[in-house]
């Protein structure tokens, strides 16, 4: 299953990247998400290889992903390869400078390996609604990222 959306952000190009690829931000915008830690590298300057844990409600408890970068060009590309025991993605993010001020955010998860658990959630869960909520995501990511003085 591949979720994908596309939004035209009315910032320059480095504070579209520099907005969306900050840890301290993700709780604005992630759904669920609760906790960023660094395992290995350093935030301020990021590699390939590098490591983080994100971690995320569900339900009553926490549930946690670990994040490597694959792929990190900025300010114009960053893929990463996210993997807990539920399932796997590849999240590819593409940032493309329009104009001086406008910015166009491409970002897509792709489940490459779903556990038994999601299978179920899945089933009982419409790809539609599950992209409508990556929608609603990365559009709270724009709306953050424009209001930013």
């Amino acid at each position: 299953m591949n979720l994908s959306h596309e939004v035209v952000v009315n910032k320059p190009l480095q504070a579209v990247w520099d907005y969306s690829n900050n840890p301290d931000n993700l709780s604005k915008w992630l759904n669920d998400f609760i906790r960023y830690e660094q395992v290995t590298g350093d935030t301020a300057s990021p590699e390939v290889g590098d490591k983080s844990n994100h971690t995320y409600a569900q339900g009553k408890g926490e549930f946690t992903m670990e994040e490597t970068i694959t792929v990190y060009d900025p300010p114009t590309r960053l893929e990463l390869f996210m993997t807990s025991s539920y399932f796997d993605m590849e999240i590819v993010n593409r940032f493309e400078e329009i104009e001086p001020d406008k910015t166009r955010l491409f970002a897509s998860a792709d489940f490459v390996r779903v556990g038994w658990m999601m299978k179920v959630i899945f089933f009982f869960s419409s790809k539609k609604k599950m992209q409508a909520d990556h929608e609603r995501q990365i559009n709270k990511l724009k709306e953050l990222i424009e209001a930013e003085g």
